[in-house]
C-alpha cells in the first residue's frame, strides 16, 4: 500500500513539473475551446475510434522516449515496440529517431533521423497518430507570409448554377 501511495505522489509531482514547464493558454472562442502552448509538443490524435481525449505532450529540451514499456510517452497499439523511438529537442531543433521501428511522417516511412517541422503528422506503429506543433516555428512561418494571406479559405465559390470545367461530379457516370 505504501508503495502505491509513493507512486501516486511521484506521478503527481511529475505532472506538476510538466505543467510548470509547459505554460498553456486556454482560449474560449464562442462554442469551442482553444488550447495553445508556447513550446514544441505533440498532439495525440487518439489511439483508436473510442478515444475521446485530446492530449498535449511537451517535448522538453533533451531526449523524450516513446514506446510501450517504461518510456516518457507511453504508446499502445499494433506495431509498437517497448522502446519504439525517441525525439530529441536541441535548442528548438526537433529530430525524430525511429530506432529501427515503424515510424512515418506525413505518410512517408522514416528509417533515419528526421527533423520535424511545424504541422507534420506522425504515425508510430500502425495506429498511434500525432500532430507535431512547434509554436515558435509556426510564428516565423506566419511572419514570412504576405499580409492578408492567412485566410482559412482561399478558394472562391463559383456562382450557383455554373460548373468549373475541372470539377467532376463523382456521382455521375
Amino acid at each position: 500500500m505504501d508503495r502505491m501511495r509513493r507512486n501516486k505522489v511521484e506521478h503527481e509531482r511529475q505532472t506538476h513539473q510538466v505543467l510548470q514547464n509547459t505554460p498553456l493558454d486556454l482560449i474560449e472562442t464562442g462554442k469551442s475551446l482553444k488550447v495553445q502552448a508556447e513550446r514544441p509538443h505533440l498532439v495525440s490524435l487518439g489511439s483508436g475510434r473510442l478515444s475521446t481525449a485530446i492530449t498535449l505532450l511537451p517535448l522538453l529540451e533533451g531526449r523524450t522516449t516513446l514506446g510501450s514499456g517504461g518510456t516518457d510517452i507511453p504508446l499502445q497499439g499494433p506495431g509498437i515496440a517497448a522502446q519504439h523511438c525517441y525525439i530529441e529537442n536541441q535548442g528548438g531543433n526537433i529530430t525524430l529517431y525511429p530506432c529501427g521501428n515503424q515510424c512515418s511522417v506525413d505518410g512517408l516511412p522514416i528509417t533515419k533521423p528526421y527533423r520535424l517541422t511545424q504541422g507534420c503528422m506522425l504515425c508510430f506503429g500502425q495506429s498511434a497518430f500525432f500532430r507535431f506543433n512547434h509554436p515558435e516555428e509556426a510564428q516565423r512561418m506566419k511572419s514570412m507570409l504576405p499580409a492578408g494571406s492567412l485566410r482559412v479559405n482561399t478558394v472562391k465559390p463559383l456562382p450557383s448554377g455554373k460548373k468549373n470545367k475541372q470539377t467532376k461530379n463523382i456521382n455521375s457516370p
